[in-house]
């Protein structure tokens, strides 16, 4: 599961902190704030004037937003006049007569305040990004009809230029060693934690994944060249040697059910179960050294359940027939005896051909894993939601102790992004997205984009 920061935690510079007023200057608080975009910022100044009681009747205020970097560099931005109603007067008789310029920047009476924003590329004042901070202020000059009179600055808002980047991560999966890994292209390999233990109940054909080898009519013998046993066995052998030899999982329990079909009697049948079922525990221990404490070995006798099952999926003539007869004979000799005779054998030798045959196997085959725990990844996901919070130190000292590991490097990143040390951050997730981590990828790339 990918995380992003949720919106008061990012690192997005609209970190410009509004200054208290210098009193009598105006009637509201020309509280500002600087939004920085990736190629200009926004002013914005929310109630930006000058009371009427602080301006003669005869005079006016010009307003001009300024922003001024820690090294003395300065932009000014478009200034707003305020005129005092005996100013505004006097400015449009002279206008209307010629006697006074049009006006070139907004005008407006004291007393109103009004929303104040202006756009800055960062072509025209690339220090705007520099780290060492930028300020906000209003320059002030007050005018009357011959005379202009500069007044202090009023100081609205501070802050800097933080790169808009907005860390992603992911918590990190287990290692689960060699048999985690080809468990996810090999169904018939189980976590310990699915294991089952085998009861009638069980319609295993339809069991995700298992394997099963065939034999013959009334045989025991295990053969690759009959049906498709050869590629089966092969899988079998090649999978649990992969697990034997790993050092980080292990087998814990391979099952083999012993199964023969229905036909004949059912003494000799329960005998070809478990034949069956040894025969292949034996296939595998001649390959493999593994001990006879890792197998469960089951005879399952006739495949009733499976066969009943398989019937239902079907549609022929006698099917339903068959269906009552295996429902309501007990006796399972004369049960099969019913069935062989039932409408002189058509619905009996449908079943012979086209079900029956795929009963005589040694069953199902299921391998159960486990793995060594993998606490790695129990630190990296433990310190994950604790990244950009009041706890991020402690998170990156957790990260700290397992940076061996390449599964940890993008959270290391962001946690030293957090902690305030770019550089070491960005190395890290260079080596994460060199490694394939797509969280680290992505991260690089929405720093490349604030740059």
């Amino acid at each position: 599961m990918t995380k992003t920061l949720p919106a008061i935690l990012t690192a997005v510079a609209t970190a410009f902190v509004a200054l208290p007023p210098i009193q009598g200057v105006s009637a509201q608080t020309p509280a500002g704030d600087i939004d920085f975009q990736k190629r200009s910022i926004r002013v914005t100044i929310p109630a930006l004037g000058v009371s009427a009681d602080s301006v003669s009747a005869d005079y006016a205020i010009e307003l001009t937003p300024t922003l001024t970097s820690a090294a003395g560099d300065t932009l000014e931005l478009r200034p707003v006049i305020f005129r005092a109603k005996g100013n505004a007067r006097y400015v449009d008789r002279g206008r209307y007569y010629k006697t006074i310029p049009e006006a070139t920047c907004e005008e407006y009476l004291a007393g109103q305040t009004i929303l104040y924003t202006a756009e800055v590329s960062r072509a025209d004042a690339p220090w705007i990004w520099g780290e060492e901070g930028v300020s906000l202020s209003l320059q002030r000059e007050k005018a009357g009809c011959c005379t202009v009179e500069p007044l202090p600055s009023v100081p609205v808002a501070t802050g800097a230029w933080v790169v808009p980047f907005t860390p992603v991560w992911a918590l990190v999966p287990d290692f689960t060693g060699r048999a985690g890994a080809l468990s996810r292209d090999n169904p018939v390999l189980q976590h310990i934690s699915q294991y089952r233990p085998y009861d009638s109940t069980r319609i295993l054909r339809k069991e995700e994944g298992a394997l099963y080898v065939h034999f013959p009519l009334d045989k025991s013998l295990l053969s690759r060249d009959f049906r498709d046993n050869s590629e089966t066995l092969d899988k079998i052998v090649d999978i649990t040697a992969q697990i034997m030899a790993d050092t980080a999982s292990n087998v814990k329990v391979i099952q083999i059910i012993g199964l023969a079909s229905v036909e004949g009697p059912v003494k000799r049948n329960n005998v070809l179960g478990q034949e069956r079922a040894d025969a292949l525990k034996a296939y595998v221990q001649q390959r493999v050294e593994v001990p006879d404490s890792l197998f469960e070995v089951i005879n399952g006798g006739e495949a009733w359940t499976e066969l009943r099952d398989q019937l239902c999926d079907l549609q022929f003539e006698g099917r339903d027939a068959l269906l009552e007869i295996i429902d309501t004979e007990t006796d399972v000799d004369r049960r099969e005896r019913r069935m062989r005779a039932l409408d002189g054998g058509k619905p009996y030798s449908y079943l012979r051909d086209n079900v029956l045959s795929d009963q005589r196997n040694s069953g199902y085959l299921r391998i159960y894993y486990d793995y060594v725990p993998d606490w790695v990844a129990a630190v990296i996901n433990g310190a994950s939601p604790r990244l950009g919070t009041t706890d991020n130190a402690a998170a990156l000292a957790e990260l700290q102790r397992v940076s061996f590991d390449p599964r940890s490097w993008n959270a290391l990143g962001v946690a030293l992004w957090f902690a305030g040390q770019p550089e070491e951050a960005i190395g890290y997730f260079e080596r994460a997205a060199a490694d394939g981590n797509p969280e680290a990828i992505a991260n690089l790339r929405q720093l490349r984009e604030a740059d």
